[in-house]
């Protein structure tokens, strides 16, 4: 299995300023020399519109090269293994996102390697700052309350923490997330409409997956996991998603499984949708202070990263379950995280390995998975496997995005 460093006092990783890519270089929107015959005139717009749709789906080739199993990286974060730096990275643009200091687009940067059992991949993308606030919680004179811009419609936009997602399908399709996106505030009239009015994933065949595997910078990630999810046809909704209590998801789900991570709060509902609060921490910290002392130089501003070295998750074992005894105890003021972490990541869902670092204004994260996991949920990184990348800066939902996909070429 691959060898991981968990993320228990992250530090910047030494970077190198990543090379563009040799991609191929296309003119696009051609201009022609005016013509008095009209057949020519409209052989030339037919050229010109032939040009432009090879330009558009066209497809970007990623190599991921075959290395020893002896070179396989170390998963720490850090990009200075020997085997990448043997490798050209590929470099994507993308955008259309939220924040990313008001541009909403991120440049990355990709390697790629297998030893015939695991594929690695080295992903480097721009972000301006390490947002690891996560739905925390703060404790004010009338009780706890969340932080939180969008969180009841499920489109939280300021207190996130930062992802990015890597999805892999054998499609050749160039619409935007292979046609798993649907665009609509109710795409089904028989399932409940979005909250967020922004549209919802899922594929629309049975036994038809999408794999999208999402790193998370509080949740999970820092322990050495990646999530492993999929878009799915559509599930059934539960008696609140029904309501509107709760964000119906489509076809979007984990892989089967646990995650070593929890939501740190209860919330009713019907109380919050009525205007009350309505909120308070699942558990408490045994010590206040050593848990404020390890959540850094806190800042409530959602545009100020985190500190070198803080984290924003509280583990079982240094925390306790939420109680009126110790909530007393508890001084106004206290901020809390949102995240419980505790265990491990258990079946499907525990199949993606991982590590990062963030430093000067870039991520690097360092993933391993099995070249095929024998799940119906996951695709197997072969050739002609089609994969897009997305970016998330402090936002659940409104990632980066690219239109051309990019074509997996497995030595």
């Amino acid at each position: 299995p691959p060898r991981v460093r968990a993320e228990t006092r992250p530090s910047p990783g030494r970077m190198r300023a990543p090379a563009p890519s040799k991609g191929n270089s296309r003119r696009r929107n051609p201009s022609f020399q005016a013509n008095p015959f009209v057949v020519a005139t409209a052989a030339a717009i037919v050229i010109g519109s032939a040009m432009f749709a090879a330009d558009y789906y066209a497809e970007d080739t990623v190599t991921v090269y075959r290395i020893a199993s002896s070179d396989a990286p170390t998963l720490d974060g850090d990009s200075s293994d020997r085997v990448w730096r043997n490798i050209q990275p590929h470099m994507v643009t993308t955008n259309q996102g939220d924040n990313f200091d008001g541009t909403g687009e991120s440049r990355v940067w990709i390697k790629a390697a297998h030893d015939g059992t695991w594929v690695y991949f080295l992903v480097i993308w721009e972000d301006p700052t390490r947002s690891l606030k996560q739905l925390p919680l703060i404790k004010k004179a009338d009780g706890w309350h969340m932080l939180h811009n969008g969180f009841e419609k499920g489109d939280e936009n300021d207190f996130n923490e930062d992802k990015f997602s890597l999805l892999f399908t054998t499609l050749p399709i160039t619409l935007a997330a292979d046609r798993t996106f649907h665009m609509s505030a109710q795409p089904m009239p028989d399932k409940p409409a979005t909250l967020s009015g922004r549209g919802i994933h899922y594929t629309p065949a049975p036994n038809l997956y999408a794999d999208a595997w999402l790193w998370k910078a509080t949740s999970g990630g820092p322990t050495g996991w990646m999530d492993d999810d999929h878009f799915g046809p559509p599930a059934e909704p539960t008696p609140d998603q029904v309501k509107g209590l709760t964000p119906y998801k489509g076809g979007f789900a984990p892989d089967p499984g646990t995650a070593n991570y929890s939501d740190n709060f209860v919330i009713d509902r019907e109380a919050a949708r009525l205007g009350n609060r309505g909120v308070r921490p699942k558990r408490l910290p045994k010590d206040i202070a050593a848990m404020t002392a390890a959540m850094g130089e806190i800042s409530l501003d959602p545009n100020i990263g985190e500190s070198e070295g803080a984290r924003w998750f509280m583990t079982e074992a240094e925390s306790v379950p939420y109680s009126a005894e110790a909530d007393a105890q508890t001084p106004i003021g206290t901020v809390v995280p949102g995240v419980i972490v505790n265990g491990e990541f258990t079946g499907d869902r525990a199949d993606i390995r991982c590590a990062a670092r963030w430093a000067a204004g870039h991520w690097t994260l360092e993933i391993a998975r099995k070249l095929d996991t024998h799940s119906k949920y996951d695709v197997p990184i072969k050739n002609g496997v089609f994969m897009r990348v997305a970016a998330f800066d402090h936002t659940q939902i409104r990632h980066t995005r690219q239109i051309r996909p990019m074509r997996l070429e497995v030595q």
